[in-house]
């Protein structure tokens, strides 16, 4: 059974391009606990998005790591999810949102203490993001149109 971590923080949602080759996109949200030295990255369910990624610690082993990344798959798996939350907070694509101070849980799936501190982190906690803030949750949403089934 999945543990659930809440916190109250800096939030930042952001749409991201999680498959290439099919053009599949999902919403994911970052924020940190622990004042800062636990990553915390979560994907936004969005109903009818069949793309969903599910599990975040697979969808990064699938784009590979770079080489200053140690430590066994599931450690660069954690580098790569907090190098991509720490990334979306410092350079921001078009239509994130960062709130500064938001209620948060994530259902967690996967979670990683690192051999050392990357991106300020020593720990990334990843599943599936949810707020109590449901206009914040709306927007988060809106960032990736999924096509209404024809009747």
């Amino acid at each position: 059974m999945a543990q659930t971590l809440t916190g109250t923080g800096r939030v930042t949602i952001f749409p991201f391009l999680h498959d290439w080759s099919t053009g599949s996109r999902c919403v994911l949200a970052y924020s940190t606990t622990d004042g800062g030295l636990t990553a915390v990255m979560g994907v936004i369910p969005i109903e009818g998005n069949v793309f969903e990624p599910g599990d975040l610690f697979a969808l990064a082993g699938r784009h590979g790591f770079v080489g200053e990344w140690k430590g066994d798959h599931k450690q660069r798996c954690g580098c790569w999810l907090a190098c991509t939350g720490y990334s979306s907070r410092t350079v921001r694509k078009p239509g994130t949102i960062d709130v500064p101070n938001a209620p948060w849980a994530v259902d967690m799936a996967s979670t990683v203490v690192m051999d050392s501190s990357y991106y300020g982190h020593k720990s990334v906690f990843a599943g599936r993001f949810s707020s109590v803030d449901q206009d914040l949750m709306t927007q988060a949403r809106a960032l990736v149109p999924v096509p209404v089934p024809a009747a």
